[in-house]
């Protein structure tokens, strides 16, 4: 894990325009360019809406209306947003990028990083949308609570880069791999609480015969083992509710974060001899 980090450092310069050149690569020739990133979003949100909200009836409370619940929504759908990506663009980076790491001497450990923070910047770009809608529709006041976001942002990061070294790794020994994540990130978008209130899962009841199972024996564990439902809540806690995140999620997130991260970035740095071979 340090040898990557001493080479991240020692590649800052090109991470840095690896990312520029990512963005602008994203919408080039695109007549509204970074706009999309705000149009995207707010098109899923109207589509989910639509299922969740108004065919399902999900709420997150009786007082709240379609404003509300629509801007909890989008701010889940653009922290979501952005993590989906980077897990498939970063599971796929380095069979993509196999020409840079089999004719010259390529860090390629950079890749899943430009990824992670081009998709950051892309994010942050619709959050605006999230915080004006708030200030309106809510009338929630921002205080020193939004000094979390940035540990918010880098726990996310190191958790999602965790995910990319160990999977873009995989998908060079197992093409499939890339296949499979497709799927599994469908099952884990739907399994987190994005477009339905976290209580529903809480206080959801399994029938077994003359018994039922309630509550956190029902579901309800499957939120303290899932990291992003940490880091959805986080954010809405602090841009939707204005109050700091949960401590205990945020630490959880670090430690499970850094522990990804060494997995990772040791299972790809012991592999990355073989990647031009096997590429």
């Amino acid at each position: 894990m340090l040898e990557i980090l001493r080479s991240l450092r020692r590649n800052a310069r090109l991470i840095r325009s690896f990312v520029v050149r990512d963005l602008k690569a994203r919408y080039v020739g695109s007549t509204m360019g970074f706009f999309w990133s705000v149009v995207f979003p707010i098109i899923n949100l109207f589509v989910f809406m639509f299922v969740f909200r108004f065919l399902l009836k999900a709420r997150w409370d009786d007082a709240m209306g379609p404003k509300e619940t629509g801007l909890i929504m989008l701010a889940g759908i653009l922290v979501w947003a952005s993590f989906a990506e980077t897990l498939s663009r970063g599971t796929n980076c380095l069979v993509e990028n196999s020409n840079l790491i089999q004719k010259v001497v390529f860090p390629s450990e950079i890749l899943p990083v430009q990824l992670a923070i081009s998709s950051i910047v892309n994010m942050l770009i619709g959050m605006p949308i999230v915080v004006i809608g708030t200030w309106i529709v809510m009338g929630n006041p921002f205080g020193w609570q939004m000094l979390a976001l940035p540990l918010i942002i880098a726990l996310q990061i190191v958790f999602t880069l965790g995910l990319g070294y160990f999977l873009a790794t995989l998908n060079v020994l197992w093409r499939d791999t890339f296949h499979l994540v497709g799927v599994f990130t469908t099952v884990w978008m739907f399994a987190t609480p994005i477009f339905y209130p976290a209580s529903l899962i809480e206080n959801f009841t399994i029938a077994k015969g003359d018994t039922k199972e309630e509550g956190y024996w029902a579901f309800g564990w499957m939120l303290d083992v899932n990291p992003m439902h940490w880091v959805i809540d986080s954010w809405r806690r602090v841009l939707l509710y204005g109050e700091w995140p949960e401590a205990l999620a945020l630490g959880r997130l670090a430690v499970v974060g850094v522990i990804l991260f060494a997995i990772g970035a040791t299972f790809f740095m012991r592999q990355k001899r073989t990647f031009p071979d096997l590429l």
